[in-house]
């Protein structure tokens, strides 16, 4: 009885953070950042991302994005924004409509200052 209880506690477990990885992908998040003190628009897709600025007809930064149970990692190559001193890797959360990601490690400062920390909210899709 005690390893069926304890195999259910791990399968749900092993299912929450498979979801969480998922509920990431195929997501877009708005917040305000203070650097270039406007609105900017995170796109999450399967395998990249990226960031758009203001009303989002500029893109200021494409990532190759990996995730990985509550992990992603984010390795800039295009975009104003973008810094190639090395791969970002964050843990993030996501309650009640609201992004965080929380800085492991990153090499590039701008990219580092700009998201740890930084709430995110969700964008519906219409």
């Amino acid at each position: 009885m005690r390893k069926l209880i304890l195999s259910t506690i791990l399968i749900l477990v092993a299912g929450a953070f498979r979801g969480n990885a998922q509920s990431l992908q195929n997501t877009t998040w708005k917040a305000y950042i203070t650097g270039p003190n406007d609105t900017v628009t995170l796109h999450i897709g399967k395998d990249t991302s990226f960031v758009t600025m203001g009303a989002g007809d500029v893109v200021v930064v494409k990532s190759v994005c990996r995730i990985s149970r509550d992990t992603v990692s984010l390795q800039d190559f295009e975009g104003q924004y973008q810094c190639l001193d090395g791969t970002g890797v964050y843990l993030y959360s996501i309650a009640a409509d609201k992004l965080v990601l929380k800085m492991v490690n990153d090499p590039c400062d701008g990219r580092a200052t700009a998201i740890n920390g930084i709430a995110w909210a969700r964008v519906s899709k219409p």
